[in-house]
């Protein structure tokens, strides 16, 4: 069966305490800015449209805190991990209803993977013939073979011959559910799938990863959370006959509306311009030409679009600064309906989003109020 019309199922162990990380809050709880490293790493799976369901374990201190609000909860489901992560995996398992199902197991303290790395894994399984397909890298330091009491080298070792295993690791619910099944009936944890399945006579294969997909295990490895960019976008429109203005989802009371396209909602489409720029995936007109398809598009539908590409990229909208530019009507006046509106369609808090009305003083034409623009910078996070 083509893994493309399989049943897919992501399960996310997440049940652990991570004594290596010295720090009385479950790693997964800790923070990367606005949202915690479980929530991360969720959003990659739930934005990923070839992912139809998510199985978390946990123990009861994340099922308590995380905040599972921002997401389509009818996809995920939190279950009781066990003792081990392969206990855990193991419980999740037996949640899988469909015996063909694919499974893609993934590191709960791994938020840095895409959901393009998700679709890239799923597609490649589906070209080869293994029984287990995992993401991994070269070993690019030293290798050596120690005395683990002493830590005494052995001898060094040829590390061309190894890979770094990472997660996600796919393969089929019936394999590891039996592969697992035997391992922990001979009291052995595995320590990921590919070992369970491996124990079980099952043959895996690597494809290349990325370095930035690491495992968060020392409060070191939180400066991968780094990486941010910024973008700027522009969108204006002239005014023609109509009964009001869309200005970030909300349609401000007005005697004329815009002449567009689509439906000219210049704030959403600045902020499309900006988040597209910051990544270098070309701009409104370049993803949504003038073309029957998208006429009367409603924009937050080309949000909607539009950030799909930027979640396939590994990145999050944290945060927006707007200004909206024209003489009539006073923006100001609706500025928090405005400002909730943005919030709705993007998820990103109220807080964070500012907004700004100016106008042209009577210069241009803004300024003889024959139409209005928006100025958009955001903040992407990977």
């Amino acid at each position: 069966m083509m893994s493309r019309n399989r049943y897919k199922v992501a399960i996310i162990p997440a049940a652990g305490f991570g004594t290596r990380f010295s720090s009385d809050t479950p790693k997964q709880l800790i923070r990367l800015k606005d949202v915690s490293i479980i929530e991360k790493t969720i959003s990659a799976f739930e934005f990923c449209d070839q992912i139809d369901e998510i199985i978390i374990p946990t123990n009861d201190a994340v099922r308590q805190q995380v905040n599972l609000s921002n997401y389509n909860r009818k996809k995920i489901k939190l279950i009781p991990g066990g003792d081990t992560r392969a206990e855990s995996v193991y419980q999740a398992l037996k949640e899988v209803i469909d015996e063909e199902a694919l499974v893609i197991v993934h590191d709960a303290v791994r938020p840095f993977i895409s959901t393009a790395e998700i679709v890239k894994l799923i597609d490649e399984y589906e070209k080869r013939n293994a029984d287990i397909l995992v993401y991994g890298i070269p070993v690019y330091e030293s290798l050596k073979l120690i005395d683990s009491e002493t830590l005494e080298i052995k001898k060094s070792v040829d590390r061309n011959e190894y890979y770094l295993a990472q997660t996600p690791q796919i393969t089929s619910a019936k394999t590891l559910f039996e592969a697992y099944g035997q391992s922990l009936s001979n009291n052995f944890f595995p320590s990921d799938e590919c070992e369970a399945v491996e124990r079980y006579g099952g043959r895996g294969e690597f494809i290349p990863g990325s370095r930035k997909n690491i495992k968060i295990t020392v409060p070191e490895d939180l400066v991968a959370d780094k990486e941010q960019l910024i973008g700027n976008g522009f969108d204006s429109h002239r005014f023609c006959k109509g009964d009001g203005l869309l200005i970030g989802g909300f349609k401000v009371p007005y005697k004329f509306s815009f002449e567009a396209h689509s439906d000219g909602d210049i704030v959403l489409h600045a902020l499309i311009d900006s988040m597209l720029g910051a990544l270098n995936l070309g701009d409104i007109g370049t993803n949504f030409p003038s073309t029957e398809e998208w006429r009367d598009a409603p924009g937050r539908k080309l949000f909607s679009l539009a950030y799909q590409k930027v979640r396939n990229e590994g990145y999050k909208l944290l945060q927006f600064d707007v200004i909206v530019i024209a003489e009539q009507p006073k923006m100001s006046e609706y500025r928090e309906e405005i400002i909730r509106s943005l919030s709705e369609i993007t998820s990103v808090p109220e807080k964070n989003i500012g907004f700004k009305a100016k106008t042209a003083e009577n210069m241009g034409f803004i300024g003889n109020n024959e139409g209005a623009a928006a100025m958009v910078i955001s903040r992407l996070s990977r």
